[in-house]
């Protein structure tokens, strides 16, 4: 069963593999990007910050794609982590049951951050990314800005508008 999806810049950190695998009780976190499977390095960084009592995958888009499909994942409690919105959606596109999608920490690391749009101190857009958040939208599926799980909860569809 997975728990949900998080987008966040940095993939794997303190505050995603500890205070919300704690939180949603998952054993299994799946990092899924193109980019991290191909480099060694990054991947035994980001396995590092995971606790011994959760297993982790780094897999490409399409290797989720197929392990989340997989009838036996509905036996395991999972928490997938994509570092984009692009990712999020593809992933969304082919796997039915995500809940939906929490954000944080994203659009702060890549480029001009004046060229992006300020939604929360934590997340700035590219117009290319209020799109791929459209297309997610069109899936049903709810989009959550939440840092932890004890902060407060606001969705990014009415983040959008008001800005």
């Amino acid at each position: 069963m997975i728990s949900m999806i998080r987008i966040d810049d940095r993939l794997l950190h303190g505050q995603v593999a500890f205070v919300w695998a704690k939180y949603l009780g998952v054993n299994r976190i799946i990092v899924a990007n193109n980019s991290v499977v191909k480099n060694d390095i990054q991947k035994m960084s980001l396995k590092m910050a995971v606790p011994d009592t959760t297993k982790c995958s780094i897999l490409s888009i399409d290797e989720a794609v197929n392990v989340l499909n997989d009838p036996r994942a509905k036996n395991l409690k999972i928490l997938i982590v994509v570092n984009n919105p692009e990712d999020a959606r593809r992933l969304i596109e082919k796997v039915e049951d995500i809940p939906f999608v929490n954000i944080s920490n994203y659009g702060l690391l890549s480029s001009d951050l004046s060229a992006k749009k300020k939604v929360t101190d934590t997340i700035y857009l590219t117009e290319e990314d209020i799109e791929e958040f459209n297309k997610i939208f069109k899936y049903g599926k709810r989009v959550e800005y939440q840092i932890v799980p004890t902060g407060q909860m606001k969705l990014l569809e009415i983040l959008l508008e008001k800005n």
